[in-house]
């Protein structure tokens, strides 16, 4: 046996660290992250520039996209994206990158009509302030505590100027922001903040001929002790500046596919009787309506159930007759109105009855009541789950005509008091949440998937979950949540690899068998936003000890 010197012997240590360490960075390198892309959004038709703010240890990386509509492709240099963006595109994509390691959250990218420009600095001041030329939408950021940005149009007596921020309702940046109207002066003519959920939207008709400025400033989403405007980062937003057509929303909210007859779409400076013209499915839920001429902000839902515009003269002397289940899309127009429906009911039915507004970026504060055929109120309900839209199940007491009332609890009303309502009845069912967006598998080594099962309606049955639409040689072990025991409220999905590296989208479904069975499919939050989506991401990364 040959005997080592010390020297040689912490020589030869130090090599086996050094090769030890190499090995181990490669199989312990981290998934791309990716905090938020800038600009945020870009106009239909163009290829856009993107920074995707984060850490990549590889790149180039891969891109998915949710639909069809644009393509992402990843440039030379490091955090860089060129995104193409097709004439129809229409509403907010989400985009996920991925490597062999891993995938980043999803990140939203709206597409609009109007053209783009990007803030520059310095603008706090009002003689600083950027000059808009022309309709627009400006990518800009709070870059740091104290900003203030600025954006000067030029406009005629008379004229109508939308000014609409997005930026923590759709992007999710940590900002509750305002908006202000100020003359050349200085003077505030006009100030918003939360009239799209935390985002401000301004319509404001010129008084003279002049130049005007709107400003934005912001307050940190989650308080603190500091009193100043805030800035970061990560507070990016955009700004819809146009005195030309602006669609503010679309009448129904709801529809029973993409077929779009009979939609109307309300706004500012828009011509009489405008309908949409184009739509795009996302997650088979929504659906994107838009007009391209003008600058939208429009979303519909789809549901199974048919869709009703409530009558502009649905009162208590002549309530609208209605056949549910069904979706109704209303509007609150003045203070101290209501929208009153009647409807037939069997005793003993349970009635569900949802109206959403709030949660759909509008103003309404929803008061929802079911009243029998003498006027008695027989059911009632303001805010559900500590949210100001509303849930009620009321309990049918005998075969009859009853009113159901829909009003603002304030007794508030305007143009954008506009609510959707949802009536049908509440079954026995259930609801699947995943607690993250991405995972990671090892081959040899099994993953396990949380899922929370919610059960609805006194739903008692049997669940049997598993996760589908996987990559080749991958398997799941199918598991029950039983209608007693800890396995009724969440189950484990146990997911096995025998395989080459992978990176693709999967979903965990639940379902029931039987008559009336019932398939759910899982669903997540989007971080930093409230929207759900179903597509979670799996990684297969190579086995241990491969480099």
């Amino acid at each position: 046996m040959q005997h080592l010197d010390l020297p040689t012997m912490i020589r030869a240590g130090c090599v086996i660290a050094v090769a030890t360490l190499g090995w181990t960075s490669t199989l312990l390198a981290a998934p791309p992250k990716c905090d938020s892309l800038f600009p945020a959004g870009g106009q239909r038709g163009q290829q856009v520039s993107v920074t995707a703010a984060g850490s990549f240890s590889n790149w180039p990386v891969s891109a998915w996209v949710d639909r069809e509509g644009i393509q992402v492709e990843s440039d030379a240099d490091k955090g860089k994206l060129k995104i193409n963006i097709a004439d129809t595109a229409s509403g907010v994509y989400l985009i996920r990158m991925s490597d062999k390691e891993g995938a980043t959250q999803l990140r939203p990218f709206a597409v609009d009509s109007l053209p783009e420009v990007t803030e520059t600095e310095p603008n706090n001041e009002l003689t600083a302030a950027n000059k808009i030329e022309q309709s627009a939408i400006v990518n800009g950021r709070l870059e740091k505590s104290g900003d203030i940005d600025g954006f000067a149009f030029e406009m005629k007596a008379g004229q109508t100027l939308v000014a609409s921020l997005d930026a923590n309702r759709t992007f999710g940046s940590p900002m509750d922001s305002v908006l202000q109207i100020c003359g050349a002066d200085g003077f505030v003519i006009k100030q918003n903040d939360d009239q799209r959920g935390l985002d401000p939207q301004i319509a404001f008709i010129a008084p003279r001929n002049g130049r005007y400025v709107v400003r934005i400033f912001a307050f940190p989403l989650t308080p603190n002790s500091t009193i100043a405007f805030a800035g970061a980062s990560t507070y990016i937003y955009r700004l819809t500046l146009t005195t030309g057509g602006f669609v503010d929303h679309v009448l129904p909210l709801s529809a029973q596919s993409d077929v779009t007859a009979n939609s109307s779409l309300f706004g500012w400076n828009l011509p009489p009787d405008i309908a949409i013209t184009q739509a795009s499915v996302a997650d088979g839920i929504r659906l994107f309506a838009t007009h391209p001429e003008f600058a939208s902000q429009v979303e519909q839902s789809l549901s199974p159930y048919s869709a009703l515009v409530a009558d502009a003269d649905a009162s208590q002397a002549t309530p609208q007759v209605i056949k549910w289940p069904t979706v109704v899309t209303g509007r609150i127009d003045a203070e101290r109105d209501e929208d009153v429906f009647q409807v037939t009911a069997k005793k003993g039915t349970k009635l569900s009855i949802q109206v959403e507004s709030d949660s759909l970026g509008f103003l309404l504060d929803p008061l929802v009541q079911v009243l029998d055929a003498e006027g008695k109120t027989i059911g009632e309900v303001d805010d559900t789950s500590r949210k100001r839209d509303c849930l009620l199940v009321q309990t049918i007491p005998a075969d009859g005509d009853y009113r159901i009332v829909v009003r603002d609890v304030h007794r508030y009303g305007g143009f954008r008091y506009v609510y959707r309502m949802t009536i049908g009845e509440a079954k026995p069912d259930f609801a699947l949440t995943l607690t993250n967006d991405s995972y990671v598998l090892t081959p040899g080594t099994p993953l396990e998937i949380p899922v929370t099962i919610g059960r609805q309606n006194g739903f008692s049955g049997e669940i049997v979950v598993k996760a589908i639409e996987l990559p080749d040689g991958v398997t799941c072990e199918v598991v029950k949540s039983e209608a007693k025991g800890d396995s009724s409220k969440s189950v484990k999905v146990v997911l096995k690899a025998e395989a080459d590296p992978a990176s693709a989208p999967f979903k965990v479904v639940g379902s029931t068998s039987g008559e009336g069975a019932i398939e759910r499919t899982a669903r997540y939050t989007i971080a930093g936003t409230t929207t759900e989506y179903s597509k979670a991401w799996l990684t297969v990364a190579a086995s241990a000890g491969t480099k």
